[in-house]
């Protein structure tokens, strides 16, 4: 039956009989040598601060000082952009975030067993993204968006706070996009030319066709000292 879809529609045009090729492909598990028409959509994480400042909880333990609250401390936000060879978008995010996994009563799921400030500060030159999960959820909190873009190993690029008054947040060296993340990926689905109204599909298409790419601007990561928080909140139950 699948092949007599494209015996039967011949006065297609042919960027829909390329989707329809798509679609049937990825159904089947087969490689198309054709590439649908899209343009390369490039992710920069830069090192360009907007002047706003984050207030975030340690992770995995966000209680250093064992009393029963969650410290917050104040981490800078960064500017990411999406771009292809004619148009830009901005956003903000979360590059670096207090964390903490305390060596006495450690998170076995994290190797590292220590107060560090995580994220990603050395320069990574433009790369090719090789994997996107469109069922990501979320660690550190409740988030209503899933989607996972790979910087590298498992750093990822993924849903944050929804606005800097969601406050709370933490994270394991991944970049956190501050908003929509729904939003954040429809841009890029924009941005690539893709003809479909779905972005996991536009991302996932990218992604096998080797046209999207990130790169990481080099930085400094700040200072957060374990015991210089801004402020404790009580922990909800």
């Amino acid at each position: 039956m699948g092949s007599n879809v494209f015996v039967e529609n011949e006065d297609l045009n042919y960027f829909a009989k390329q989707i329809l090729l798509y679609i049937f492909a990825n159904q089947y598990g087969l490689l198309l040598f054709a590439p649908l028409m899209m343009n390369e959509v490039l992710i920069t994480i830069s090192n360009i601060k907007t002047g706003e400042n984050y207030l975030a909880r340690s992770y995995p333990d966000d209680d250093y000082n064992n009393n029963g609250k969650i410290e917050l401390y104040w981490t800078p936000v960064y500017k990411v952009f999406l771009q292809n060879d004619k148009e830009q978008k901005e956003w903000k995010a979360l590059r670096f975030m207090p964390y903490w996994n305390d060596p006495k009563q450690p998170y076995s799921k994290y190797k590292t067993r220590k107060w560090v400030v995580s994220g990603l500060s050395s320069h990574i030159p433009k790369k090719i993204v090789t994997y996107y999960d469109p069922q990501y959820g979320v660690q550190n909190r409740y988030s209503p968006y899933a989607g996972g873009i790979q910087i590298k190993d498992s750093f990822l690029i993924h849903a944050g706070p929804q606005s800097l008054a969601d406050i709370g947040w933490g994270a394991a060296g991944c970049v956190e996009i501050i908003g929509d993340f729904d939003k954040f990926k429809d841009d890029i689905r924009i941005l690539s030319g893709i003809e479909t109204n779905n972005s996991h599909d536009a991302i996932q298409m990218l992604v096998k066709s080797s046209k999207l790419y990130v790169e990481v601007q080099e930085t400094t990561a700040p200072n957060i000292k374990p015991d210089k928080w801004h402020k404790e909140i009580p922990r909800r139950i």
